[in-house]
C-alpha cells in the first residue's frame, strides 16, 4: 500500500483545518491508499477545540513550534522532520485554510502514481479572489519572471516523491521560499491544473505587502540569477552610453546602477534573514 504523507502548516485557523481534514479523510476512505497527516502548529494563540489526534487515531501528528517562525519556515521544519523520522512514498504539502482544494488531492495522487519519479505541482489556472488581487498576483508572476527568468505557477500545493526530498530538505533556500526551492532544485516535474479555492473561514490573509514579500523571497532564492541579469542589463546600458555619450543614457545608467545595487542588497539580506533566523 502506498503511503501519502500530508504536511500542513497552521497558525490559529483551527476551524478551517478541521473542515479540511474531514474532507481529506472522507476521500481517503475509498482511495485504497494510506494518508498520514503532519500538522505544524506555528505557535498558535487560539486554542483548538477538537482533539484531532483522537478523531483520526494514529493518522495525524501535531508538532508545535516554540515560537512563531512563519509559514515558509514551518514547512521547512516539517520537511526536515519527515525526511529524518518517517517512511512514506509521497509527500503532499498544502495550506490548511481551504485555498488549496482537497478535491484536487485525487488528481495529485493519480498523477504521482502514474509518474512516481516526478514531483507534481498544482499549477494555478484560476483564482477565486477579486479582480484587484488577481491583477496584483499577475504582477507578482511577471516580476519574478523578469528578475529570475523563472515562471513559477504553483504555490505550496505539490506532491513530491520521497526520493526527491533529498534534493531540498537540507537546503537553506527551503526556509526562504518552498516553491522557489522546488523550482530551483527539482527538475523532473509534471503538473495538474489547479483552482485556487476560497478560505473555509474568514477572508484571505494575503495582503499586498505579504504578496510583495512573497515575490522578494522567491527572487532571493534565485539571487545569483538576478545578480547576473542585472549585470548584463547594466552592461548593455553601458555599451549604449559608449556609443551615444552625453545623452539621457548618462542618467539612465546611473539610475540603473543604483537600483540594481539596492535590489541586490535587499535580496541577499532577505535570503540571509529567512535562512538563518
Amino acid at each position: 500500500m502506498k503511503i501519502f504523507q500530508i504536511l500542513i502548516p497552521i497558525y490559529n485557523d483551527w476551524e478551517s483545518l478541521n473542515i479540511l481534514l474531514s474532507k481529506i479523510f472522507s476521500f481517503n476512505k475509498n482511495s485504497g491508499y494510506k494518508f498520514n497527516i503532519l500538522i505544524i502548529d506555528d505557535s498558535s494563540l487560539e486554542k483548538n477545540n477538537k482533539n484531532l489526534s483522537s478523531i483520526f487515531a494514529n493518522e495525524i501528528e501535531i508538532l508545535r513550534n516554540e515560537k512563531n517562525i512563519g509559514h515558509g519556515r514551518s514547512i521547512a521544519k516539517g520537511v526536515e522532520y519527515l525526511k529524518k523520522n518517517k517512511q512514506f512514498d509521497f509527500l503532499i504539502v498544502m495550506d490548511g485554510d481551504g485555498e488549496d482544494r482537497p478535491e484536487e488531492i485525487s488528481e495529485l495522487v493519480n498523477k504521482s502514481l502514474n509518474n512516481p519519479d516526478k514531483t507534481i505541482t498544482a499549477n494555478r489556472v484560476k483564482r477565486s479572489e477579486g479582480f484587484f488581487f488577481k491583477f496584483l498576483y499577475e504582477c507578482h508572476k511577471i516580476l519574478v519572471f523578469l528578475f529570475t527568468g523563472k515562471s513559477i505557477k504553483f504555490g505550496n500545493y505539490v506532491s513530491i516523491p520521497y526520493s526527491h526530498l533529498s534534493l531540498i530538505f537540507d537546503k537553506n533556500d527551503l526556509s526562504v521560499s518552498f516553491s522557489g526551492t522546488v523550482e530551483k532544485y527539482i527538475f523532473n516535474k509534471d503538473f495538474i491544473n489547479s483552482f485556487r479555492g476560497l478560505r473555509y473561514q474568514g477572508p484571505t490573509k494575503m495582503t499586498f505587502l505579504k504578496l510583495i514579500l512573497h515575490s522578494f523571497r522567491i527572487i532571493s532564492v534565485f539571487k545569483f540569477n538576478f545578480f547576473f541579469r542585472s549585470l548584463v542589463f547594466s552592461s548593455a546600458i553601458g555599451i549604449l552610453l559608449f556609443f551615444f555619450p552625453n545623452t539621457f543614457f548618462n542618467y539612465f545608467f546611473i539610475f540603473t546602477i543604483i537600483i540594481t545595487i539596492i535590489l541586490n542588497l535587499i535580496f541577499f539580506n532577505i535570503f540571509h534573514y529567512y535562512s538563518k533566523t
